[in-house]
């Protein structure tokens, strides 16, 4: 009986993901791709429909005209309204809330601004009234199956925020304040990696055997996805790609040493080289800098031109290290600095085929297609991924 129970959790896994991935498809496209007898397939869709997991309908015309006469075909597919996935931010000065569906889309979203000295007991207060609200909304009511939190510092595996400087937390046990809080099952993950994780899995049709993930902004986080899966090294904090030593001196970084990639391209950097106040500027000055410096280098205004030639260059000097160690397929950029990340592709795919190991393929460069809620819509997938994927299975 263990064993019929096992199978039937893979089998309905795997049918899922394949939804997600291709689309909907016939029972008998199904079966073959997963290797499944007919008849297993026919069950695993009418248990799964009956839970509303799964509809069935007409075969796409698109497809209709590669298929053998004889009945019309059925196509399975996902029903997006069966099951919903929260994921919040907590960032600085703002919660991102995002909810996105059993196809891993987007749903609704919004944000709201807390004081940065909010401590995490009246943060996760907030949440909490937030997915109260959302669950008492007839849309989503009993369909909520998960939560992802993401916080800007180190996480372990089991949800345990080791330090946050940017936000004055350190040792916050956050996974079990968030589960004293809701009846959901709950998650918590670094921004960086859930961005990551975020942005190959909704969009399952790009290359994912490795991609690196890259988010700008006041530090700079990262993450590697190889196979489809989060590498988070042994306790969980590891993706720590922003404290890459590029230079033996420079500005002190949070982490106390000198030299972090994170230092020399981040948002104060861009604010010194563009000719700004790095010290006096407040937080929502450094977030409204890219757009003023993009705008001016498009005018080819000489300074923010050299600014963003200047942190291209550093950024590629880390992206080599990454690229000689993990050898990814893509390279993602997000983060508050995706109005200057456009100018920035050029210099980096120029550098980067510069200083790689001869011989070493190229990864495709890419932006994020997440925008400003990436962090949030990454913690919903890493939730969704949680409950309907195969994270311990493979």
């Amino acid at each position: 009986m263990a064993d019929q129970t096992l199978a039937r959790y893979v089998n309905e896994r795997s049918l899922l993901r394949l939804l997600r991935v291709q689309g909907a498809t016939t029972r008998a496209d199904m079966a073959r791709q997963l290797r499944l007898t007919p008849a297993t397939v026919t069950r695993l869709v009418a248990e799964m429909a009956e839970r509303g997991l799964l509809s069935e309908g007409a075969r796409p015309a698109a497809s209709e005209s590669g298929r053998e006469p004889g009945r019309p075909g059925v196509a399975v597919a996902l029903a997006p309204d069966g099951a919903f996935f929260l994921g919040v931010e907590i960032g600085v000065g703002v919660l991102r809330f995002a909810l996105i569906d059993l196809a891993a889309q987007l749903v609704a979203s919004s944000e709201r601004s807390v004081s940065r000295a909010t401590p995490p007991e009246a943060v996760v207060a907030i949440i909490a009234a937030e997915i109260a609200a959302l669950s008492a909304d007839p849309r989503y009511h009993g369909r909520i199956r998960g939560v992802g939190v993401t916080v800007p510092g180190l996480v372990t595996l089991d949800g345990f925020v080791v330090h946050l400087p940017i936000l004055g937390w350190k040792s916050v046990n956050l996974s079990e304040l968030l589960s004293a809080a809701t009846d959901l099952p709950v998650l918590v993950e670094n921004n960086a990696a859930a961005a990551a994780f975020g942005a190959v899995y909704t969009e399952p049709q790009l290359p994912s055997l490795c991609t690196i993930f890259l988010k700008l902004g006041t530090g700079l986080g990262g993450a590697a996805i190889v196979n489809g899966r989060l590498m988070r090294g042994a306790y969980g904090t590891g993706g720590e790609f922003g404290h890459i030593r590029i230079a033996e001196d420079g500005i002190r970084c949070s982490c106390g040493q000198t030299g972090c990639l994170e230092t020399f391209v981040n948002l104060a950097a861009l604010a010194r080289e563009a000719g700004g106040d790095d010290q006096g500027a407040g937080l929502a000055d450094l977030v409204a800098l890219p757009a003023t410096v993009a705008a001016a280098a498009e005018k080819g205004e000489a300074r923010a031109l050299a600014a963003i030639e200047t942190l291209g260059h550093h950024l590629a000097v880390g992206i080599v290290v990454l690229v000689n160690i993990f050898n990814p397929t893509t390279v993602v950029l997000g983060g508050v600095m995706r109005p200057i990340l456009p100018l920035l592709l050029p210099i980096l795919e120029r550098d980067v085929a510069e200083r790689i190991v001869p011989g070493m393929r190229m990864p495709d460069f890419r932006l994020s297609s997440l925008g400003v809620f990436e962090c949030a819509i990454g913690a919903a997938t890493l939730a969704h991924q949680r409950a309907f994927g195969l994270p311990e299975l493979g």
